[in-house]
C-alpha cells in the first residue's frame, strides 16, 4: 500500500506568513528590531526622491532651455530680417539720391555742353551685349516709363559725346541706334578732311574713306561732328583717329575710336532737335 506524503497547502501556507509577519511586527513593536532596517530604507527613499526630483528639475530645465533658445532664435531672425530690411531701405534710397546727383551733374554737363534747355534725361535699360560685341547691329534701350512720345532721328548724348540717334518707341523702352551700328551715319570733321562716317559694327569704332593717299601721321588727331544734315550739333569732339587703312591706291580709311564707351554710361540725353515723329 502506498504511502501518502502530506505537502503544504494554501491554507497552511498563509497561516504561516501570518504569523511570521504578526512576530516580525511584535518583535519590531516591542524591541525596535527592525529600527535601523527601517532607516535604511527610510533613507533610501529620502535619497531617491532627491535624485528623482533633481532629475525632474533638470528635465524641466532642459525643455525650458530648448523652448526658450527656440524663441531666442525666433527673436534673433525677426531682428536679422527687420535690420536687413532697414539697410535694403538705406540702400535703395542711397542708390536713389546718388542716381538724382548724377541726373543733375549729367543735365549741367549737357547744358554747359549745348546750352540747350530742350533735353530729357533717361536710364540704360539695356544693351544688346550678344550683337554689340559679335555683329554689326548696336543698339541700347533707355527707360521711358512715363511713355513720353519721342521724335526719331534725335541725338542721343552720353558721358562727353554723341553715342547714337532714336530710332523707335516700343512700351515703355526708347530704342538707340549707336553709332558704331553698321548701318549708322555720322557727318565728321577734323582739321584736314570731312566726311560721313559710318559704323564699323565693332564696338567704339567708326570709320569713313577719303581720297589722301598722302595723309599721314594723324593717329591721334581729333575728330568732331560736322553738323552737315541738321541731326547733331557741329564741333562737339566725338573720337580720336585710331588707324588709317590704305584701301585702294588712291583712298585710305580712316578709322576713328568713339569718346564714349555706351557700356559705361547709365544716363543718356535726348535732344529734341528734329521733326520726324517715331
Amino acid at each position: 500500500m502506498a504511502r501518502y506524503t502530506p505537502t503544504n497547502t494554501p491554507i497552511r501556507n498563509y497561516a504561516t506568513a501570518f504569523f511570521l509577519s504578526a512576530f516580525i511586527l511584535y518583535a519590531d513593536i516591542s524591541y525596535q528590531a527592525f529600527s535601523p532596517i527601517r532607516g535604511i530604507i527610510h533613507a533610501s527613499t529620502l535619497s531617491v526622491q532627491v535624485i528623482s526630483s533633481r532629475i525632474i528639475e533638470n528635465i524641466n530645465f532642459t525643455f525650458s532651455s530648448i523652448k526658450q533658445n527656440k524663441y531666442l532664435l525666433q527673436e534673433n531672425k525677426k531682428l536679422r530680417d527687420q535690420i536687413l530690411k532697414i539697410e535694403m531701405q538705406h540702400l535703395i534710397e542711397k542708390k536713389g539720391n546718388e542716381e538724382k546727383v548724377q541726373v543733375i551733374n549729367f543735365e549741367e554737363t549737357l547744358s554747359n555742353t549745348f546750352k540747350l534747355n530742350d533735353i530729357n534725361v533717361y536710364k540704360i535699360a539695356s544693351i544688346d551685349l550678344r550683337n554689340y560685341f559679335c555683329c554689326s547691329s548696336h543698339k541700347v534701350f533707355l527707360h521711358n516709363p512715363d511713355k513720353i512720345k519721342i521724335k526719331k532721328n534725335l541725338s542721343v548724348f552720353a558721358g562727353n559725346s554723341f553715342v547714337g540717334q532714336t530710332k523707335k518707341m516700343s512700351m515703355n523702352f526708347i530704342e538707340v541706334i549707336l553709332l558704331s551700328d553698321a548701318n549708322h551715319i555720322l557727318p565728321i570733321k577734323s582739321d584736314f578732311f570731312y566726311c560721313d562716317a559710318k559704323g564699323k559694327g565693332k564696338p567704339m569704332l567708326i570709320s569713313c574713306k577719303i581720297n589722301d593717299k598722302d595723309f599721314k601721321n594723324r593717329i591721334g588727331d581729333i575728330v568732331f561732328t560736322s553738323g552737315l544734315g541738321g541731326i547733331f550739333l557741329k564741333d562737339v569732339e566725338i573720337g580720336v583717329i585710331s588707324d588709317i587703312i590704305p584701301f585702294t591706291s588712291n583712298e585710305i580709311e580712316v578709322v576713328i575710336t568713339l569718346k564714349t564707351n555706351p557700356l559705361e554710361e547709365n544716363f543718356y540725353g535726348i535732344i529734341s532737335k528734329d521733326t520726324n515723329e517715331i
